[in-house]
């Protein structure tokens, strides 16, 4: 019997889901992987249809206003419900920032009747910016305390068999509903878990040695050929969380990625251009990168739909030697983000990241782009502090620095 893999895709390209989707399909050759997105572009789609037992799925339109890592427990769960006697084993996973090294349901088969999940290095203790303080805000100091000696379960990757991720799913979903909080996900999941509430006989702990490496606070790790080693030298099944180290975000980037990629001029919207634009960067193509994007660019005024698209195709340029062709780029995509009509519309903590991250490089940066976001923010700033607002204020503030060049820790402090 076939397995099963699911994701969510949500404002994701192709440049993004490219490593999860054809290193699942290489290494997981009975299972099928079935994709719920949204708000991907026509590029993307086709690309995903292309894939040998990828299965795309359009998330409904009552979930799109629901924080997509807490109704993707309810999507899973009806899907399940409906398609779930034709699979034996499922895997809920993260798209963005996972890989597969191997099968990962070879390991688990002749377990009946399990649920099995992730977890990372630090205990819940330990993490006192994140993992304990969601689960202090769901359930109470006392309970946060009370799990404080608990490792910390990760719910970016769960695998199981069909009827007990089904269950799972539902309380999860229960549980969570249209809650818009973020981080409140893990925090009922580790709750649910340790508390003793889920009714299913076999729960399975996967550490971070084990089949799933979870790397978020991983130190101890390994890199040979193409392959990412755990600490204990084990190879992964599946690698989760690889982009929080530079090493292992650069493995990918070079092995995951199609080095022949060629372009369709058939999808002429900017951000199916600016999408392709960025594989031809990971196939180290940066002339022809160039030459695809500046064609369009020339004759586009309005980028509001692709600012995600743009900001990646900036920060995967960035990687590069500077040269030429690579500060076309940058500031192309930086004049881009100008047109923009509402500053407000744009992710102002990754586009003040970058423009940091391209002083320090000495890489080119738009005066333009730069001094307007700092003037935008200065009077947010003022706002939220008449307001008393003091957190949002300091935020403001933050960013402020960040930009000019300067370091936020003594502000943190």
């Amino acid at each position: 019997m076939k397995n099963l893999i699911m994701g969510v895709a949500k404002g994701y390209g192709w440049d993004i889901l490219e490593p999860f989707v054809t290193s699942a399909v290489k290494n997981c050759p009975n299972a099928e992987i079935v994709l719920f997105v949204d708000d991907i572009s026509e590029f993307t789609r086709e690309r995903l249809q292309c894939c040998e037992r990828v299965i795309c799925v359009d998330i409904p339109a009552y979930y799109k206003n629901v924080l997509i890592i807490h109704s993707r427990w309810k999507i899973c769960a009806d899907f399940l419900e409906q398609f779930g006697a034709n699979y034996a084993q499922v895997l809920i996973s993260d798209t963005r920032d996972v890989i597969f090294q191997g099968d990962i349901f070879k390991s688990f088969e002749n377990y009946p009747n399990y649920f099995g999940y992730a977890t990372e290095k630090l205990f819940i203790g330990e993490d006192k910016i994140c993992n304990y303080v969601w689960i202090e805000s769901c359930f109470g100091r006392a309970t946060a305390d009370k799990l404080s000696n608990k490792k910390i379960i990760c719910c970016g990757t769960v695998i199981g068999t069909v009827n007990e991720m089904k269950t799972f799913c539902r309380i999860m979903w229960e549980n969570l509903k249209a809650e818009m909080i973020w981080g409140h996900e893990q925090a009922v999941m580790n709750h649910l878990v340790y508390e003793n509430l889920l009714p299913i006989e076999n729960l399975l702990e996967i550490d971070i040695d084990g089949e799933i490496f979870t790397m978020a606070y991983a130190e101890n790790f390994s890199i040979r050929g193409d392959k990412i080693f755990c600490g204990n030298g084990k190879c992964p099944a599946v690698v989760h969380l690889y982009d929080r180290f530079n090493e292992t975000v650069n493995l990918v980037d070079k092995v995951y990625h199609d080095k022949n990629f060629q372009v369709d001029e058939s999808f002429s919207d900017m951000r199916s251009v600016t999408e392709q634009a960025t594989c031809l960067l990971f196939a180290e193509r940066i002339g022809d990168a160039a030459k695809f994007f500046i064609k369009k660019f020339l004759v586009t005024e309005d980028f509001s739909d692709c600012v995600g698209a743009l900001l990646r195709f900036w920060e995967t340029v960035m990687k590069s030697p500077l040269s030429p062709a690579s500060e076309l780029i940058e500031l192309s995509a930086q004049s881009a983000l100008k047109s923009v009509k509402e500053i407000s519309g744009l992710p102002l903590n990754k586009v003040c990241t970058l423009l940091n991250r391209a002083q320090e490089s000495r890489h080119p940066i738009d005066p333009e782009l730069k001094n307007n976001i700092a003037t935008y923010l200065l009077k947010l700033a003022e706002s939220k502090f008449i307001k008393g607002e003091h957190t949002q204020y300091l935020s403001c503030l933050e960013l402020i620095i960040l930009i000019e060049g300067g370091h936020v820790e003594w502000l943190r402090n």
